[in-house]
């Protein structure tokens, strides 16, 4: 059944008292009535995020009754994370930049439109591979500066009781 404003007279009558679509601006690429597309997102901050959850992770596990600080087990952790970063990330954002710079195999529109879209894609991968690399980053500052905050208070805690006389 007719909903009675977009059929009929009162159909009509509504196109007539409506006002007319503005006309894009000359050059901007849109049809006459077509909407511009959103803008992307803006990407995640990765460093913020590998922060967030170095902090999260080592809140999680020490707040366990019974949870001791263990230096080695963190240097370990962060050696292996150091060891990715240097080494599988970094390929990755290697093979990601070649992955920018393929040359059209011809001069036709199909190798054209190809080597564009697969330049895009290799930046698309690009991206994600430096924030991967920046987010492990960001993770293993985190965990050296809880591994410094936890030496240095063990320090001052053993400083404050040679103090007191009660260790050598």
């Amino acid at each position: 059944m007719p909903d009675g404003t977009n059929s009929g007279l009162q159909g009509v009558q509504n196109q007539l008292i409506s006002t007319a679509p503005t006309a894009p601006p000359p050059g901007s690429g849109l049809i006459a009535g077509a909407n511009a597309a959103t803008p992307p997102p803006q990407p995640p901050d990765y460093e913020s995020l590998g922060k967030k959850q170095a902090s999260a992770d080592f809140a999680a596990a020490s707040g366990n009754n019974g949870w001791e600080f263990d230096p080695a087990a963190i240097d370990a952790v962060i050696k292996n994370l150091e060891d990715s970063i240097n080494g599988d990330h970094q390929e990755s954002v290697t093979k990601a930049a070649v992955l920018m710079q393929i040359v059209p195999p011809g001069s036709e529109v199909g190798s054209q439109g190809y080597a564009d879209v697969a330049n895009k894609s290799g930046a698309s991968y690009y991206e994600f591979a430096q924030g991967a690399q920046t987010y492990v980053s960001a993770y293993v500052d985190t965990l050296k500066q809880i591994r410094t905050a936890y030496q240095n208070n063990d320090q001052d805690a053993k400083d404050q009781l040679r103090s007191a006389g009660k260790v050598d």
